[in-house]
């Protein structure tokens, strides 16, 4: 005598398929959230080489006393002078909302530029953050150093007065120090708002 045989329902049949595709997604799901964790964290560390690879020309200039130090802490607002002191009333661009356009850092005293080695290798030229040398990043903010042509990319240099030389030793302030403030912006994978890496960098006019 045969016997009957109870197989999976229709219903059963859905349901481990479901369950099946909701472990799938969330697998993948994890695996994506790791990936872009993980290209991110690389993403940081090269923008913080590029950072303090700008702070460390920027003391080189100073300490070497290289013609481009004048123009770095120079009046623009002077007539005649190519520098490329903040004189916006709001001080630095800050690190915050989205990115800054050419817009913003070339226009209204943000002065925004950075530093590059001369084609020649002889001395630092400063090039503006403007249309002809600047850009948003497209992948990780970084300043292309050996290009043919230097472009940055998200990535720009601002520098503030902070001290004022004085000769009287009671106020302590014997030199001009001045705070370069580097930024780096770009849009990452899996973020709804850009990341951001900066450091300020106090140089003394010695």
């Amino acid at each position: 005598m045969a016997r009957l045989h109870r197989g999976d329902t229709l219903i059963e049949l859905m349901l481990a398929f479901a369950i099946f595709s909701l472990a799938a997604v969330s697998c993948l799901t994890i695996l994506n959230q790791g990936v872009a964790m993980a290209q991110r964290s690389l993403e940081k560390s090269l923008v913080r080489q590029q950072v303090d690879s700008q702070a460390e020309i920027i003391r080189y200039i100073q300490a070497s006393g290289d013609s481009a130090w004048t123009t770095m802490v120079g009046d623009k607002s002077v007539a005649g002078s190519t520098g490329r002191l903040v004189t916006a009333a709001g001080g630095p661009l800050p690190l915050s909302g989205p990115c800054p356009s050419v817009g913003q850092l070339s226009s209204g005293g943000a002065n925004g530029f950075f530093v590059v080695p001369k084609p020649s290798g002889a001395g630092f030229d400063i090039k503006p953050a403007d249309a002809a040398n600047y850009t948003a990043a497209s992948t990780y903010a970084q300043v292309t150093y050996g290009a043919a042509t230097p472009k940055a990319y998200g990535m720009w240099v601002q520098v503030v007065k902070a001290e004022n030389a004085t000769s009287n030793p009671a106020l302590r302030t014997v030199l001009d120090a001045y705070d370069f403030y580097i930024h780096g912006c770009w849009d990452s994978v899996g973020l709804a708002v850009p990341m951001t890496v900066g450091t300020i960098v106090r140089v003394y006019d010695r």
